[in-house]
């Protein structure tokens, strides 16, 4: 079992590749934006991962108590294969839609399986309380989102949770909400019946299970050690010029709300919340490291383009499985990627941003280059 955990625009779709086509694989692209929906009632696609950790006056989030065990529970039972304790919001998430077989290479049975229940999950996502708990994670403050969690995860209205339903008034004024959870609830039980074969089959014979995330943190991998003697993770960090260069090109559902309060400061500000971000995961990782050693393999992307071949040997070496260079899966899809991403795409920043830029980066991000011990990251 295995998290890999990253940021947007680190090299990670390309990164997730290496396991995606394995055909040994069980991946899962991105399950973490289903899992904050799931939670709290927020618009699919828009739990954006800089909002999740930083608030909108650019402080550092502090992450309760149930988004850290929320997020190591699910991943625990997406990487187990209880598929069926997982909500609607992942089993037929708009990036399975959107992706197909693609990025979700073991469940081409059973993307074509809910091909005919797009227009259903659409009609549900539709209904999504974005009033009262927010349509972009963040719009609404911690408290609100507690409440609508709760209202969410009532029975019978949620699946969940052992609190009982409010009555008269109350109960009209959460009316939303009910509809909104038990569209979903109706959908996933449709689901269950007609399709979740196709993806358990797959997700029980392959002998390695992978999530990919940009919306987790470090705190949430420690229960996960903890609970499964044979979990690992990946850290996969790129150099945060090429980071936030590569937000900048995209339109403002890549980057924090704290960005988009100046356009004209946009790379500054989308590092120091990148930074900072990263900077809490690698300090609580080398914590982690000294309570579970061997466990967690720390990659930089910069360095492993240049030495694609080592990295990847010992990236596999250190899942305890075979090397797969030698094989025609590795030959046939990730060789002709791999001269795709070359080391000149990857270095592309160098030429784009200018002097001032990189001096203003470089002011929130200098704890990050100490800390990250990447060989090719020059101030």
């Amino acid at each position: 079992m295995l998290v890999v955990l990253t940021y947007q625009r680190s090299g990670s779709t390309f990164f997730g590749k290496i396991f995606n086509k394995n055909p040994d694989a069980f991946y899962m692209f991105e399950p973490l934006d289903a899992f904050y929906s799931s939670l709290y009632g927020t618009a699919m696609r828009w739990n954006v991962p800089s909002d999740i950790t930083n608030h909108k006056n650019g402080t550092l989030r502090t992450l309760p108590k149930i988004e850290v065990d929320g997020v190591s529970e699910y991943l625990s039972s997406l990487l187990t294969c209880d598929l069926a304790s997982l909500p609607a919001e992942l089993l037929l998430h708009p990036y399975i839609y959107y992706y197909g077989a693609g990025e979700y290479q073991a469940a081409e049975s059973y993307v074509n399986c809910i091909g005919p229940y797009e227009k259903s999950m659409e009609r549900c996502a539709d209904r999504s309380p974005r009033e009262r708990c927010g349509f972009r994670f963040g719009e609404r403050t911690q408290q609100r989102l507690l409440e609508c969690h709760r209202a969410i995860h009532r029975r019978p209205g949620g699946g969940g949770g052992n609190a009982t339903r409010p009555r008269g008034d109350r109960r009209a004024r959460w009316k939303d909400v009910d509809e909104y959870a038990a569209c979903m609830r109706d959908l996933k039980t449709i689901v269950l019946k007609n399709c979740l074969r196709h993806l358990q089959k797959q997700c029980d014979r392959r002998t390695l299970r992978v999530a990919k995330v940009v919306r987790g943190t470090m705190l949430s991998m420690e229960a996960l050690l903890r609970r499964h003697p044979n979990f690992r993770v990946v850290h996969l960090v790129r150099d945060p010029r090429a980071v936030v260069l590569s937000r900048k090109g995209f339109d403002w559902s890549a980057v924090g709300r704290y960005t988009l309060l100046d356009s004209n400061d946009t790379l500054a500000r989308e590092a120091k919340l990148l930074c900072q971000s990263v900077v809490r995961d690698i300090r609580v990782r080398l914590e982690l490291e000294r309570t579970y050693p061997g466990r967690i393999y720390p990659v930089v992307y910069d360095d492993m383009v240049r030495d694609f071949r080592g990295v990847t040997r010992d990236l596999y070496r250190f899942l305890d499985y075979p090397d797969q260079q030698n094989t025609e899966w590795w030959k046939k899809t990730i060789l002709p990627l791999r001269a795709a991403d070359s080391i000149e795409r990857a270095t592309k920043w160098q030429s784009q941003i200018t002097f001032e830029q990189n001096r203003a980066i470089m002011k929130h991000c200098r704890d990050l280059f100490r800390l990250a011990n990447a060989q090719h990251w020059v101030q």
